[in-house]
């Protein structure tokens, strides 16, 4: 009863000291009644069985050294906990969710329960210590792990879509599509580790029940020593880069790990009891013939899914060419993943975000929140060689009141998109939010401790907000807040028909531009919010959220346009996360669109710690996120020292290059009174201004020269490598197999450029505004360079 009661205390003292639950086991930030089956799930569901469970584990175990108490403990909080949160997940999303993908979402909860586990995992030493009477043979072990381990590697391919996610290659991994080699190591990992665990437990349990316990618990070590183990692959793949990088991979590993064992350890469970009848029959030690089919058992499923192994690379063929500077785009998955046009040709967009038409809060009355946005911003953004525009847009003027959409707002998205068209620019049409909506927190509202009075930002409408009285406050930055973080869980479940309308919206978006090929795509939703449940919300609901909206979208354009889906702001904000999960994924026009902030606005930042992800690592992480669907950088952008950007902005094209990606810089222009600006004696920006006096001042001789480096806009066939040495300079090379006389490239400056190349014929250059426009023909493996 000490550890029951000590862990319901616990579960008080942080649901009041943090009633998000982003730290505790459980929060509630809004009204204490819920209103909702997945508010109720929660308190009725997941609060009960952790104590229930909490309490078992201690009577099954409590014959025990102080020692093996309080480990024994406090591994079985920990599987009480992720065993709740999975029943929880069933109560409050069913049938919406897949159960396996709830299973893998109870990851989250493992740092959290081991933190709370350990003050009830003391408290269960009160009491004299009596030894352990235990009864079961450690013989038991071998065919118990060898058990386990063959029903992992049979669910091969169900476990690699959750749990084997994202590693590097050669990493021991659990997926089939790993290779043979990985899928082997990983299973050996788990064995080796699981036969040793279950040793330690069995040797230790009570009675049945304890044994079935403890082959659950000795399963969760082995999951852990697993992640332990894939850390180190990861560490020998990219190093151990900023002081951060590699506790935060172990972090996630070994989560993923007990999660995991929590998933397959009642298999283990089972084992030990049904092995432990037959020993009374047989003898302490299994016969050899037992142990000899368990390991034919193991090695036989090994071979059936290593056999199975192999995938296949979705792409996209391109669509007849148009005429035009702007030709259609799409998207090829595999191997190569590439976003390419009509022609045939790889297409980098690179350009910046336009929040000129975003509905901001304006804090200070009489400074306006955005500055107008004209035609001459184009021509400026040609003039600098972009090619593309991230257009953001606000759901609050989109849709003022629940099915009434704003013409004249429409029309104003309509005239900047043709301003873009006619100087040659992409548009990716961006749903944008930040902080959920442009509400502050109320004059003379009290903030929870720990927490702050925030402006407002922008994003949805007052109509779509369900806050259920939480407050609107932040912690370390808008992107925590009680009031946010209950808003976005009841979108994610679509609490009123809020999500469903949103998915309108965008099917309105669709037929209003689908048939534009200067449209390259959508971005449904910038930043998403984790909400309260993560990675059920971040990860699950985000999913299907983008199912319905890919959906709506297909359903109402004319053609194909890409998908620009972007991972939660826990990704964006820390360089870790999964990657939303749905059928959206099955799209062959995908695009993974994560905000590149590395070592710049992240909440390691904000809290004043050193990178968790640098700008280098951040361009790993997302490549090994994505596999097979190509990348592109919807934000970016370093603030604060001059002479520290200056620094971060060149490494940042360095690996932008050297990855063959695109991104949109954030932002161009931003106004004093943008509640992103701060106040302060300049709007910030590609494009600042004095406040003072309202007039543009010099823009940054570096951003200038980073972001409007030569760059090859389109490529026939593939680029292989891109180097910029300097702004006016270019490496590259490509290979095309059917050749091509569509090779663009962009040179800033003055001067006439000199190209040379390898199998490149027919260089002409052509000057443009602000630079030169470089065209020619390649075929085979080519190389251009331009000095």
């Amino acid at each position: 009863m000490y550890v029951t009661g000590v862990l319901a205390l616990l579960i008080v003292i942080g649901a009041v000291a943090d009633p998000v639950g982003f730290f505790a086991l459980y929060g509630d930030p809004g009204d204490f009644l819920p209103v909702t089956r997945w508010q109720a799930a929660p308190l009725l569901v997941y609060v009960p069985l952790l104590l229930a469970g909490t309490a078992w584990t201690a009577r099954s175990f409590g014959r025990l050294g102080r020692r093996d108490r309080f480990a024994v403990v406090w591994a079985g909080i920990v599987l009480s906990a992720l065993v709740a949160k999975f029943a929880m997940s069933l109560v409050a999303t069913a049938p919406h969710l897949d159960p396996a993908d709830l299973l893998w979402a109870t990851s989250f909860t493992v740092p959290k329960a081991a933190l709370w586990a350990l003050l009830p995992a003391a408290a269960s030493l009160v009491g004299r210590p009596v030894e352990s009477d235990a009864t079961v043979e450690t013989g038991t072990a071998w065919p118990v792990a060898a058990s386990v381990t063959a029903l992992v590697a049979a669910t091969g391919p169900w476990v690699a879509a959750r749990w084997s996610a994202d590693l590097p290659d050669g990493a021991p991994s659990l997926s089939p599509e790993a290779g043979p080699l990985a899928l082997a190591a990983g299973l050996a990992v788990l064995f080796v580790a699981l036969t040793r665990a279950q040793t330690t437990f069995a040797r230790r349990a009570r009675n049945r029940t304890g044994l079935f316990l403890g082959g659950w618990l000795a399963t969760l070590w082995a999951g852990a020593a697993l992640g332990l183990v894939q850390t180190a692959a990861i560490v020998l793949a990219d190093g151990f880069g900023s002081v951060l990088q590699t506790p935060a991979a172990l972090y996630l590993r070994i989560s993923e790990g007990v999660s995991l064992g929590a998933a397959f350890g009642w298999a283990a469970g089972l084992a030990a009891l049904a092995l432990s009848r037959r020993e009374h029959a047989m003898g302490a030690v299994p016969p050899p013939r037992l142990l000899a089919a368990a390991t034919a058992w193991t090695v036989l499923a090994v071979g059936a899914v290593v056999a199975a192994t192999g995938s296949s690379a979705a792409t996209t063929a391109p669509a007849g060419r148009t005429t035009g500077d702007v030709l259609p785009l799409s998207a090829v998955r595999g191997d190569r993943p590439r976003i390419v046009d009509a022609a045939g040709r790889q297409v980098l967009l690179r350009g910046v975000n336009v929040n000129q038409l975003v509905d901001f809060h304006a804090p200070r009355p009489g400074v306006p929140a955005t500055r107008p946005l004209t035609e001459d911003d184009y021509r400026q953004m040609a003039g600098l060689g972009f090619n593309v525009v991230r257009l953001a847009l606000s759901w609050s003027k989109i849709e003022p009141s629940p099915g009434r959409y704003d013409q004249g707002y429409l029309a104003r998205a309509d005239q900047a998109i043709g301003w873009a068209r006619e100087h040659g620019l992409y548009t990716v049409l961006d749903l944008h939010q930040d902080g959920w909506n442009n509400q502050p927190t109320p004059p003379g509202a009290s903030c929870p401790p720990g927490t702050s009075p925030m402006d407002g930002y922008d994003g949805a409408p007052a109509w779509a907000t369900r806050a259920d009285g939480a407050p609107r406050c932040q912690f370390t930055g808008r992107d925590i807040s009680p009031a946010g973080d209950r808003a976005f869980t009841n979108f994610y479940y679509d609490r009123d028909g809020v999500q469903a309308r949103l998915v309108k919206t965008w099917g309105m978006l669709a037929a209003r531009y689908g048939g534009d090929p200067s449209i390259a795509g959508y971005d449904p939703l910038n930043e998403p919010g984790f909400g309260e449940q993560a990675p059920i919300t971040s990860t699950l609901l985000l999913g299907r959220f983008y199912d319905r909206v890919l959906r709506e979208i297909r359903a109402r354009e004319s053609r194909p346009h890409l998908f620009f889906f972007e991972p939660s702001i826990f990704w964006s904000g820390t360089g870790f996360d999964a990657l939303p999960r749905g059928s959206f994924r099955n799209d062959p026009n995908l695009v993974f669109a994560p905000h590149l902030y590395g070592e710049s606005i992240t909440m390691d930042a904000s809290l004043g710690l050193p990178p968790v992800t640098t700008i280098e690592h951040g361009f790993t992480l997302a490549a090994r996120t994505a596999k097979d669907i190509p990348v592109w950088s919807g934000e970016w952008g370093f603030w604060g020292d001059a002479a520290t950007v200056r620094a971060k902005v060149r490494r940042y094209s360095e690996q932008e290059d050297a990855h063959r990606i695109g991104g949109a810089f954030w932002v161009w222009k931003q106004a004093c009174g943008d509640p992103q600006n701060g106040i302060g004696p300049i709007g910030n920006g590609f494009n600042k201004v004095d406040c003072a006096t309202g007039k543009d001042l010099p823009r940054d001789p570096v951003a200038v020269e980073e972001l409007s480096r030569a760059y090859p806009r389109a490529v026939p066939g593939r680029l292989r490598s891109l180097s910029t040495p300097t702004a006016r300079t270019l490496r590259l090379t490509g290979e095309a197999a059917r050749g091509g006389c569509d090779l663009d490239v962009w040179v800033p400056g003055d001067a006439r450029p000199m190209p040379d190349g390898e199998n490149v014929s027919g260089l002409t250059v052509r000057q443009v505004p602000g630079g030169w426009r470089l065209t020619g023909c390649a075929t085979g493996r080519y190389r251009l360079t331009v000095g």
